[in-house]
């Protein structure tokens, strides 16, 4: 299991008033100086016993606590990812996996992400990596091992596709087009023949929806537009990775009492992210203030298609920002509610720039950074020779080669001798300004407190010339996020009410932004 938070989790308790933590010894609940450790189904009646054993309460008073704190969890990525304490290690896959699931929440299915394809090895844990992740939402997966393409017309045809899990297990290298079409259109129309009682019959074909594609794979042979429209995540295959999931399964299998505890704790924690799945909002907008802080502040080499992976970091921005709605600033513009990203959205997917989403955003696949590892310092080898050091088939090797590395201009083949031989040209890189955290929490907080004055504006102004003696001008509300109203600030907002109360002077819309965004991003 992963060991995120250990330390922070393990600080003396007065560091605390109220706290609920998610470890791989459990769940952490820190009340009036104490501490109760569950690791069980912590949605289950018997824990509220459980805990108010450990903390002096009653079980009633254990429940309502329980409800308290979880209502205000998680606050970060780290929390969503312990809900899946089966999977070892894997920390910044399961991220990921986590925000590309959350972006179909989204309205515009453009800016969602296509999907997920996994690239590993036979046996290097493709399916228990998608078993855990998608238990929580096995209502919305529509699995299969093969599908051809008249069956995904006919089955698609036949029910709403819209936001389901399409599941593929070692998706075949012919990807059927209509596949493709669901997933980048959201729609097959298709006009064909077909005979019937000795004669033929025009037969339309409408499929209206789109999914999101979750499929795994040894290697991948098939369409590069669908590869490129899709997350890639590569499993951890080292020897340490080896060590610790044989050590895992050891300990379920030598503990009974154990096994037993662990598969109740994880059952709690897969309807835990049931929860928070079906409390997100759905066919929300997402803005993010500081979109044009990114462009100026992350580099990459010119070789790198950053533009059209540019989309898929918007959307996990969006995302983060959907998972943690509860601690997010609203808007309302026409009656409708809009989601600020701010910049804790950047720091949950920032580390992930140097991990697993490094591989899409450097258009480099880790088997493919291998290779060029291999090529540096000046050296020229051949296809075997490759294989050898980098520990990948010929096949694999010469694959990649042709139809990835050479083709982007970061090898070279000498196909003049025999055997041919490779050199490495050039290597993607990646920069990110050390400043950019602070430049976009000042474009969120500068976008928030420019909105609030001109919606301030903007209302009063409709009824100045009734209310001149009483309003003579506003002056501008100055905060940051997750600060509360100055007493000047309080002044001023007093001032307004005194015109008129305040939701029909400011509008209502207005209100639920000053309790929104001034509280701290917390709904009311």
């Amino acid at each position: 299991m992963s060991n995120n938070n250990r330390d922070s989790d393990l600080k003396p308790l007065e560091a605390f008033e109220e706290r609920i933590t998610l470890t791989q010894d459990g769940w952490i609940i820190q009340y009036n100086g104490k501490r109760a450790i569950l690791f069980d189904d912590i949605l289950s009646i018997e824990s509220n016993t459980l805990i108010a054993d450990q903390l002096g309460i009653t079980p009633m008073e254990a429940w309502a606590l329980k409800n308290k704190l979880l209502e205000a969890w998680p606050q970060n990525l780290n929390d969503v990812r312990n809900l899946f304490g089966a999977i070892v290690r894997e920390d910044s896959n399961i991220k990921l996996a986590i925000l590309s699931l959350f972006s179909l929440k989204l309205k515009d299915r453009s800016e969602r992400l296509m999907g997920i394809i996994i690239l590993s090895p036979n046996s290097s844990g493709k399916s228990k990596f998608s078993k855990e992740i998608l238990s929580p939402l096995k209502d919305d997966v529509i699995q299969f091992t093969r599908m051809t393409g008249p069956f995904l017309e006919r089955y698609f045809s036949k029910q709403n596709i819209d936001r389901r899990i399409l599941y593929l297990q070692e998706l075949g290298n012919n990807v059927p087009f209509q596949l493709h079409l669901t997933l980048s259109e959201g729609m097959i129309r298709l006009g064909y023949v077909e005979r019937k009682d000795g004669e033929f019959q025009p037969v339309e074909v409408i499929a209206e929806g789109q999914p999101f594609l979750w499929a795994t794979n040894v290697e991948w042979f098939s369409s590069q537009d669908l590869l490129h429209r899709c997350l890639i995540l590569n499993l951890d295959e080292s020897e340490e990775q080896t060590e610790e999931i044989i050590k895992f399964q050891n300990k379920l299998s030598m503990d009974p009492i154990y096994r037993e505890r662990f598969e109740r704790f994880i059952n709690g924690c897969f309807r835990i992210f049931y929860k928070l799945w079906n409390d997100a909002p759905s066919d929300v907008v997402v803005i993010i203030p500081y979109a044009e802080i990114l462009r100026e502040n992350i580099k990459v080499s010119r070789d790198v298609k950053l533009r059209r992976d540019w989309s898929k970091l918007l959307s996990l921005l969006k995302a983060s920002a959907i998972l943690f709605h509860k601690h997010r600033p609203k808007l309302r513009i026409n009656n409708n509610e809009i989601i600020v990203s701010t910049v804790d959205d950047l720091r949950e997917v920032l580390p992930l720039f140097t991990t697993s989403f490094k591989t899409t955003l450097k258009n480099v696949s880790e088997k493919e950074e291998k290779i060029m590892e291999s090529l540096k310092d000046g050296l020229s080898l051949t296809i075997k020779e490759l294989a050898q050091k980098t520990g990948l088939p010929s096949k694999t090797v010469r694959y990649l080669i042709d139809q990835f590395l050479e083709p982007k201009g970061f090898v070279i083949c000498n196909r003049d001798i025999r055997p041919m031989t490779v050199e490495l040209v050039k290597t993607p890189e990646l920069y990110i300004d050390e400043n950019l955290i602070k430049k976009a929490e000042e474009a969120v907080n500068t976008f928030l407190s420019s909105y609030w004055n001109f919606r301030l504006q903007e209302k009063t102004s409709e009824k100045a010339s009734t209310q001149e003696k009483e309003l003579k001008e506003i002056p501008k509300i100055n905060f940051r996020i997750g600060e509360s109203f100055s007493d000047e600030n309080k002044l001023i907002l007093s001032s307004i009410t005194k015109v008129e109360n305040s939701k029909e002077t400011i509008g209502e819309d207005d209100a639920s932004l000053y309790l929104n965004v001034v509280g701290g991003g917390y709904p009311t």
